[in-house]
């Protein structure tokens, strides 16, 4: 039989990189940790010693690899790539700043900042279906996983909608301070494909 309290998953935002300093999206880039990139991964893995972990899920981009293998490594786990844990699609927008997105798409830009899951991105990816194929990419890792907690890494755009979705909070996912190595926990709902966010670990929720 499942046990609830067991059946948890630990979401993890990647370290920081060299684009995350400069302000730019990331996206599909895929640049690795930068130094300060590591002291994130290093962090969340010595919060997450202590649980003891089945499996660690990853985004195929580097940045998420390596914080996932910092993880991993504190439970002698190899990471499993997870594809629709990916970043955002940002098309054209793809490192560019947001004031540099804003310039180039005024429109989109508005709607993806006031009604984040409506935002359909130029040439890239629509906000909706990042939410929509990262949380079943949860759903089927807590479903491999029912007896024991797992975890997740992934990027920024991923997790505030999560958090979106598990608080209905609309254009308040940019009030979420989220930053590198932050980590949400989530327990499954039961009789329903939503998750409860239990608690979040370096990020600060709206009140």
């Amino acid at each position: 039989m499942t046990d609830p309290q067991a059946c948890r998953i630990f979401v993890v935002r990647h370290g920081r990189t060299a684009l995350n300093a400069q302000g730019r999206y990331r996206g599909r880039q895929d640049p690795p940790l930068d130094e300060q990139g590591w002291v994130d991964a290093h962090w969340a893995a010595g919060v997450l010693a202590g649980q003891p972990l089945e499996a660690v899920y990853t985004s195929p981009l580097a940045r998420a690899r390596q914080t996932a293998e910092a993880i991993g490594g504190r439970h002698s786990l190899v990471p499993k790539e997870a594809p629709e844990l990916i970043d955002l699609d940002y098309g054209t927008w793809e490192a560019r700043t947001p004031a540099e997105a804003e310039a180039a798409d005024p429109e989109a830009f508005a709607t993806f900042r006031d009604h984040p899951e409506d935002a359909q991105l130029p040439g890239g990816e629509a906000m909706r279906a990042v939410a929509d194929r990262v949380l079943a990419a949860l759903r089927d890792v807590v479903a491999s996983h029912p007896d024991a907690p797992s975890a997740a890494v992934t990027h920024e755009i991923p997790m505030r909608l999560i958090i979106g979705r598990c608080l209905e909070l609309g254009a308040a996912i940019w009030d979420v301070l989220l930053p590198p190595g932050a980590i949400l926990e989530l327990r499954p709902e039961p009789g329903s494909t939503a998750f409860v966010l239990e608690r979040a670990v370096g990020a600060l929720l709206p009140s």
